[in-house]
């Protein structure tokens, strides 16, 4: 048998930083103008998804670091998910959006989406995604989706997607692959000892 390589011995455990609720909400408020104020669920849903999945692709890290879920319409983020039908529990999201007017449909309820939190590489982005399956009908968004590697079929429940496999189905691989695995886990470590000492100053 053969010693494991470098990049085989130390493969270091994915942590994430929190989900960024106002990124969020500016992201979705900004896909929300372009379809004119309102948005199908489901197809923002799928948008954010797949901006982040972008996002991840080109420089290692989401935008709004959404926990994504397998569910029978394809992978979802399921923070975003829970805001839409639940509004009030975001301090962001409720500032831009209410319940949803019709079973899948959500109104933008100002005219300013706050881009403030997001760089321009990000709102490029989003425009960029936009373009490319913004105009797509549901079930031509869901034909993609359900054909990303990532997507495993969770029949009529819902699973996780492992950050390390989205990672992977996304094109990072070896010491990449670990670079960008140490940077997340960093970032999310400095975000806690931050939270933290704002805990005891309290």
């Amino acid at each position: 048998m053969s010693n494991p390589t470098p990049t085989e011995t130390f493969i270091p455990t994915l942590e994430v930083p929190q989900f960024k609720e106002h990124k969020t909400a500016q992201v979705a408020a900004i896909l929300a103008t372009y379809c004119g104020g309102k948005i199908d669920v489901h197809k923002l849903v799928k948008l954010i998804y797949l901006i982040d999945r972008e996002s991840l692709k080109r420089r290692g890290s989401p935008i709004t670091y959404d926990r994504p879920y397998n569910t029978p319409l394809g992978p979802t983020p399921s923070n975003t998910y829970h805001l839409i039908n639940n509004p009030w529990t975001g301090e962001y999201w409720s500032q831009f959006f209410s319940s949803p007017e019709s079973p899948h449909v959500i109104k933008l309820l100002r005219g300013d989406t706050g881009e403030g939190k997001l760089s321009r590489f990000e709102v490029d982005l989003i425009r960029e995604v936009f373009e490319k399956f913004g105009k797509k009908s549901f079930d031509e968004l869901q034909r993609y989706v359900h054909s990303l590697p990532e997507f495993d079929d969770p029949g009529t429940s819902s699973s996780p997607i492992d950050w390390d496999t989205l990672l992977k189905a996304v094109g990072w691989c070896g010491d990449d692959l670990i670079a960008i695995k140490q940077k997340l886990s960093g970032r999310a470590m400095f975000e806690r000892r931050i939270k933290n000492m704002s805990e005891e100053i309290r």
